[in-house]
């Protein structure tokens, strides 16, 4: 057995099973919306592993994701909002990854749970603009979610909000928030390395996970394509559970619970 596999504990051996499940549903989540594999995958798989390894892995499937969807989905991205979000990110990501490194692991699935229900809220909302907003509040909105990036690869929350609320169309929003997610996901796996998070363990991880990642990827996206705009109200139920379920857990270790 690798030792790379062997440098993972017992309790977390025995959710592998559990993970494995959790990325396929995640891959799935992220091919039919868009948007929705780390929300999805970080605060599940931080109930079963430590939170800074689940964005680690996390972090990483979503990267080769990104790396393989980039072509099909770049010429209906809307490439100008695009840009004014990654220069936010660009500058918020590394603190974002501080304070994962430096929160103890419960207060971050609290935090990991907070960015679920803003998740939430936003598609609830239906806020929206007459036009797309200008370069400071897009930068703002990508500075947001680059923090957000960096504590938990969960860049969703912020971006999804951003264009929710703009006229563009579907198509375009799913593919602006994957070329988005790209970047966002290689400032996350870089600060992850720079910090050392991410090892053999992390690398053998991912690896494992990327057949799961292409699959679940394609047949999201097929439902996207048999469902077009339908998906808004499963998206929501979906992210709702998520937040109190990765709250629960967080709660729990808090109070001491089981």
């Amino acid at each position: 057995m690798p030792d790379s596999l062997l440098a993972l504990d017992m309790p977390s051996l025995a959710m592998l099973g559990p993970a494995v499940a959790i990325v396929a549903f995640s891959a799935v989540f992220r091919g039919f919306t868009g948007f929705g594999f780390a929300v999805i995958a970080v605060p599940l798989l931080s109930l079963a592993l430590p939170p800074l390894l689940a964005v680690a892995v996390s972090a990483g499937l979503q990267l080769l994701g990104g790396l393989m969807d980039v072509r099909s989905v770049a010429p209906h991205c809307h490439w100008s909002s695009v840009r004014w979000l990654a220069a936010g990110a660009l500058l918020a990501s590394p603190l974002g990854t501080l304070l994962l490194a430096w929160l103890p692991p419960d207060i971050a699935r609290l935090v990991l749970a907070a960015a679920c229900g803003v998740a939430v809220a936003a598609l609830a909302a239906g806020v929206g603009f007459r036009g797309l907003p200008g370069r400071a509040a897009t930068v703002a909105t990508g500075a947001l979610a680059g923090l957000f990036n960096g504590l938990a690869a969960m860049p969703g929350p912020p971006a999804l909000a951003y264009y929710l609320a703009t006229p563009l169309s579907t198509v375009q929003v799913r593919a602006s928030l994957m070329v988005f997610f790209l970047f966002a996901s290689t400032l996350s796996f870089t600060s992850l390395v720079l910090i050392g998070a991410v090892g053999g363990r992390e690398l053998l991880l991912v690896l494992a996970g990327m057949p799961l990642m292409l699959g679940g990827s394609r047949i999201g996206a097929a439902l996207f394509r048999r469902a077009g705009g339908a998906h808004r109200g499963i998206s929501l139920a979906t992210l709702a559970v998520v937040a109190v379920v990765t709250a629960a857990r967080g709660l729990s270790g808090l109070f001491g619970g089981p």
